[in-house]
């Protein structure tokens, strides 16, 4: 195995994990984001986020709203 690939292998065993926690938490309409830093070939902080989205009606249908 090259070193290449053992490296690809250690960092996915650290982030596969919190990939599937973002998968499971999801929201049906949005986004999930996995930010890894890397140090030396290592991980060194993961930033998850989940972001959920939806549609607004437009300003003129809104109550109280006027163009």
């Amino acid at each position: 195995m090259s070193a290449l690939t053992a490296n690809a292998d250690a960092l996915m065993a650290v982030l596969k994990p919190e990939l599937e926690r973002l998968c499971r938490n999801a929201p049906p309409f949005g986004e999930i984001t996995l930010k890894a830093s890397i140090h030396d070939g290592d991980v060194g902080r993961v930033s998850l986020g989940i972001e959920e989205a939806r549609k607004i009606a437009p300003r003129s249908g809104r109550e109280g709203g006027r163009l």
